[in-house]
């Protein structure tokens, strides 16, 4: 199946699947268990399998987290040439925030197997939420 904005939440319920079968977590698509997609894949590249071998499953997994940006941050599946980031997203899609700002998750993914422990989807998805919720606070605090 081709990364798509259409086909982003059925990837995402596959490797939701297969992380089941295969690694025994449940995958509720909330906020909290991105740590344990940090896990897999840290897990995945603890293997030694390499990109091209993961491939299918670290697309699935980007495709969870950026589920998770919808059903919990108010996000939508876009193109990257929607959003202006084709030259600077590896993959077709991304996701947008209401604020009109765009998060590369599945690119998050792939920086995680790549680059090591020091990207998380679990850091990425706070620091793409917080200055809204901040933003919220603000205005609903009387000056």
């Amino acid at each position: 199946m081709k990364l798509s904005p259409t086909t982003a939440a059925n990837l995402a319920t596959g490797a939701a699947e297969f992380v089941k079968k295969k690694f025994g977590f449940d995958l509720p698509y909330t906020p909290e268990s991105l740590i344990v997609v940090d896990a897999i894949i840290d897990k995945i590249k603890a293997t030694g399998a390499s990109e091209q071998q993961a491939t299918g499953l670290l697309s699935g997994l980007g495709c969870y987290v950026g589920e998770v940006f919808v059903r919990h941050a108010r996000a939508s599946w876009r193109w990257t040439t929607e959003m202006k980031m084709a030259a600077a997203c590896r993959f077709l899609i991304v996701i947008a925030l209401p604020d009109i700002s765009a998060c590369d998750v599945i690119g998050s993914v792939f920086q995680r197997f790549s680059g090591g422990t020091t990207e998380s989807v679990t850091r990425l998805y706070e620091l793409a939420v917080a200055p809204r919720a901040n933003d919220r606070a603000s205005k609903a605090t009387p000056a």
